[in-house]
């Protein structure tokens, strides 16, 4: 019951934030951005380049490996990326 809340959860802050699908193959994970996602480009910058093997490709969609066996971390993983990705209004009145 837990894993379906969270994934729940998940879902929302994906449409929030402009995913329009999250998909996981073994431990491959792939999420696609809208073209008017509101992702942080520094912030999905410094990621990709953190994180071995990443990549953003044109059609926008982020590819990273995942090393969490269980539902519940993988959900919150995807979960505290997104929140750390996500551009803040505070940052774009900033700009």
């Amino acid at each position: 019951m837990r894993n379906l809340l969270e994934y729940a959860s998940l879902k929302l802050q994906a449409m929030r934030v402009g995913a329009t699908a999250i998909e996981r193959k073994r431990e491959f994970v792939s999420i696609k951005f809208s073209p008017t996602a509101a992702i942080d480009p520094g912030k999905l910058a410094r990621f990709v380049a953190s994180q071995r093997g990443t990549q953003f490709t044109p059609d926008g969609t982020l590819k990273f490996s995942i090393k969490i066996d269980s539902a519940g971390g993988i959900l919150q993983t995807l979960h505290d990326l997104l929140e750390e990705l996500e551009a803040r209004e505070e940052a774009a009145r900033e700009v």
